[in-house]
């Protein structure tokens, strides 16, 4: 018996549900010869930036008893690099692609919206509003409410493709970070569950 797997994420028609969370699967030609991308229903790409960025300075991972810390601090190529390097080669693959960006202002965030939405062959935007390891946007816009429907405001002001909007694990604010990010014109959220 065959399992429809097919689902919707707003706009979105994917052929399954499973996709890499951003950052875990780099650009999507890294794992090349290990995965398959096209066993995914989409690709989401780690987080961009206008211009390229470092990241934090190493030590960047921990080992921990069931598990692994990070601060990468958002190491990227930047979303010109990213256009012309990258985007070739996963628009031949055929799967969705949705590119996560983060910005250190509102304005940021709408100008790397703006410009990825001139590419061809992105089908949605994620707007990365949550990590905690840089020292401008990421979280600081994620964890406050107006902040938040300012930032994604903006950035569906700056393009028509579909949003999904990265929101930080803040378990005792998530339904008001989450009503504004809708009541601004995100399509779908990313979310990260936090036991407390």
């Amino acid at each position: 018996m065959e399992v429809d797997l097919r689902v919707e994420i707003g706009p979105l028609r994917l052929q399954n549900p499973v996709m890499p969370a951003a950052g875990t699967f780099g650009y999507g030609d890294e794992y090349m010869g290990i995965v398959d991308p096209r066993d995914f229903g989409a690709l989401v790409t780690k987080s961009l930036s206008l211009d390229p960025t470092e990241g934090n300075p190493p030590p960047r991972l921990w080992e921990v008893p069931g598990g692994l810390i990070n601060s990468i601090g958002l190491e990227n190529i930047g979303v010109e690099a990213f256009i012309q390097q990258k985007l070739p080669f996963l628009r031949e693959l055929g799967v969705p692609l949705i590119v996560s960006f983060f910005g250190q202002d509102p304005k940021d965030y709408a100008r790397c919206a703006e410009r990825l939405s001139e590419a061809v062959g992105i089908a949605a935007l994620e707007a990365n509003l949550s990590c905690p390891n840089v020292k401008k946007g990421g979280m600081a816009f994620g964890s406050d409410p107006e902040l938040t429907h300012r930032v994604v405001e903006g950035i569906k002001g700056a393009t028509d493709l579909p949003l999904l909007v990265k929101l930080p694990p803040d378990p005792y604010h998530a339904l008001e970070l989450a009503r504004a990010a809708q009541e601004a014109g995100a399509e779908a959220l990313t979310l990260s569950l936090i036991h407390i």
